[in-house]
């Protein structure tokens, strides 16, 4: 069989962006994934929000809200790489207002100061960095809170004690699809091999041999260098070649309802509820929006190596119309008490998508691992087996360009 340079595994965004940097290098690429369609489990299927470290500020060291906010600027910039003037049109939904919810561990006097030292990171990257550009916006702040009155006819008082405006946006992960999809098909120096579920990755002589089933036959594919860019799968595969299961890995699985909003709520605000075990709504320019809300919609938590089987059908878009409706229902409910109008919407997709990452605890515990996103990024082992933990959507561009660098670096010393 023909050994390939370079085989990405995973064709989400991560992958996607992986394969289209070595191919704008001049590098041949084959990508495989376990779909019959690039980018469609958890790229696809989340808010798309790309962050500005704001939601991470419970990290003391605030090494996550740094790494997010210089992912951020980095975004719509190396996606320009790949799929040029696209890059300014991502379809951005109305931006953000953080509310405080009543029973929040951070009170809004804490939040203020915090996010105070988040402005001045802000305005210390943009004024080392004069081209830089959020998502092609260039705004004059990060965050600031708006007055008692203005969050009240927002947002009520029964649940909200305070609120904060920012300059975050979500991008629409349709049209994200639909761009990064495009140009990875269309590239001459890639091939692309869906419905290829792996099973183990090993290696002899220095190639690495990934072995699996596509449909009900056995497939092998040799490479000189294997960039590992799945998702929920990712340890597994690391551990089939001999990488030892990380501590504290945690799987959760979280449903979205996508909605038709009533008209009087097109010029709202999008909103995210912090900090603790709350929930997001995204108001987006064509009259639909993103609801989560986590009591309710995380329903998935596993901390073995890879999460059940069973979160394989709503990953893929596959909910039982039971479920879909009580999940609407529920929804709704609950965020209607702090995004009134929010219960008028017309739900018309519910799926799920997993989340990757690490802690013991969940989001309500002021010390849980999972308000902080900095151990992840690029790991090379043995030369030629390189492994990507992406952490978020917004850090998977500049993932993508820093780890090609790395990976080419090393292949030319």
């Amino acid at each position: 069989m023909t050994t390939n340079d370079f085989l990405v595994l995973g064709a989400g965004i991560q992958g996607i962006c992986i394969a289209l940097e070595l191919a704008k290098k001049g590098k041949s690429v084959t990508i495989i994934d376990q779909d019959s369609i690039p980018f469609n489990r958890a790229s696809l299927r989340n808010e798309g929000k790309i962050h500005l470290g704001i939601v991470y500020i419970n990290d003391p060291s605030f090494a996550t809200p740094k790494l997010m906010l210089k992912a951020s600027m980095e975004f719509r910039k190396s996606l320009e790489r790949w799929i040029g003037d696209q890059s300014y049109q991502l379809g951005l939904s109305n931006p953000f207002y953080y509310l405080v919810a009543k029973d929040s561990f951070l009170d809004p006097d804490q939040l203020t100061e915090r996010y105070k030292k988040m402005d001045e990171l802000f305005k210390d990257y943009t004024s080392e960095h004069p081209d830089w550009d959020y998502l092609g916006t260039k705004p004059t702040y990060l965050i600031k809170r708006i007055s008692d009155n203005k969050s009240r006819e927002l947002f009520g008082h029964e649940v909200v004690q305070a609120a904060f405006e920012t300059t975050e946006y979500s991008v629409d992960t349709e049209l994200l699809k639909k761009y990064l999809t495009e140009a990875l098909l269309s590239n001459p120096l890639i091939s692309f091999y869906p419905n290829h579920r792996i099973n183990k990755i090993s290696r002899e002589n220095n190639i690495l041999s990934v072995t699996g089933f596509k449909e009900n036959e056995e497939f092998t594919i040799r490479s000189k260098h294997v960039i590992n860019a799945t998702w929920e799968g990712k340890f597994a595969l690391d551990e089939s070649i001999g990488i030892a299961k990380p501590k504290d890995l945690l799987h959760r699985l979280k449903y979205r309802v996508m909605v038709k909003i009533d008209e009087k709520l097109m010029k709202r605000p999008s909103a995210t509820m912090v900090i603790g075990k709350y929930g997001d709504v995204v108001i987006k320019k064509d009259g639909t929006a993103y609801l989560s809300w986590y009591p309710a919609g995380c329903l998935g938590w596993s901390s073995e190596i890879s999460p059940p089987e069973s979160w394989n059908e709503p990953s893929t878009g596959k909910v039982s119309k039971e479920k879909a409706n009580k999940l609407s229902l529920k929804y709704l409910e609950e965020i209607e008490k702090w995004f009134p109008g929010i219960n008028k919407s017309k739900p018309y997709l519910v799926d799920g998508a997993a989340i990757v990452a690490y802690g013991i605890t969940d989001v309500d515990d002021n010390q849980s691992m999972l308000h902080d996103r900095t151990n992840i990024g690029l790991k090379t082992y043995g030369g030629n087996y390189h492994s990507i933990d992406t952490g978020k959507l917004t850090t998977a561009p500049m993932f993508a360009v820093k780890s090609v660098k790395s990976i080419l670096n090393l292949i030319e010393s």
